[in-house]
């Protein structure tokens, strides 16, 4: 688990350079953020978790031609981790989920509104999941890596001039599906 943990957080720093790199030859804004979110289960029996997690978005809109104007586009990576902990027939059993995703998010354009700015977002997921079981005989680990889909909604309020709060639902259609609805606070490069 150590090492994907620490492939993923390479994965995330290079592409947080790339992205980096991009808005200084584009002159596209980068968005950094941490979210801290709550995490429905799984599966069956172990209930909500809380979970927390880093990313990066960056402002492509000029480089695209939407047919809205005030529309915005922005590609997004992430990085969470969620454990879930619970007791099944007197045996403790640990769900730890790592979740890398990217993806993209389409600001809906609105007037009036005070910069408060609703997105839709959608994208791939990698998943990486550890599951521990204690029992009288030990300790059985079980480690997987999975693929799958995520979608999801969520809105930007500014704070003030490179500050963002931020709320979003995101629904992770993946081996053991779950629903996350997470709060976020990022600044603007």
């Amino acid at each position: 688990m150590k090492s994907f943990a620490v492939i993923a957080a390479a994965l995330l720093m290079i592409a947080a350079g790339a992205g980096s790199a991009a808005a200084e030859e584009e002159n596209i804004r980068a968005f950094f953020d941490g979210t801290l979110s709550i995490g429905s289960e799984p599966a069956g029996g172990f209930g909500k978790t809380t979970g927390f997690g880093v990313g990066e978005s960056v402002d492509i809109t000029d480089s695209m031609k939407l047919s809205d104007k005030n529309a915005k586009f922005h590609l997004r990576g992430d990085l969470a981790y969620y454990k879930w902990d619970d007791t099944q027939f007197g045996f403790d059993v640990s769900y730890q989920r790592i979740i890398f995703f990217f993806g993209g998010r389409y600001f809906i354009p609105m007037s009036g509104r005070g910069g408060v700015a609703p997105y839709l977002e959608g994208g791939l997921e990698l998943s990486y999941d550890d599951v521990e079981k204690a029992n009288s005989a030990g300790t059985v680990i079980v480690t997987d890596i999975n693929l799958g889909l995520a979608g999801g909604a969520g809105l930007e309020i500014p704070l003030a001039d490179d500050l963002v709060l931020g709320f979003n639902a995101r629904f992770h259609v993946i081996d053991g599906s779950f629903l996350t609805l997470g709060a976020s606070l990022g600044v603007k490069l």
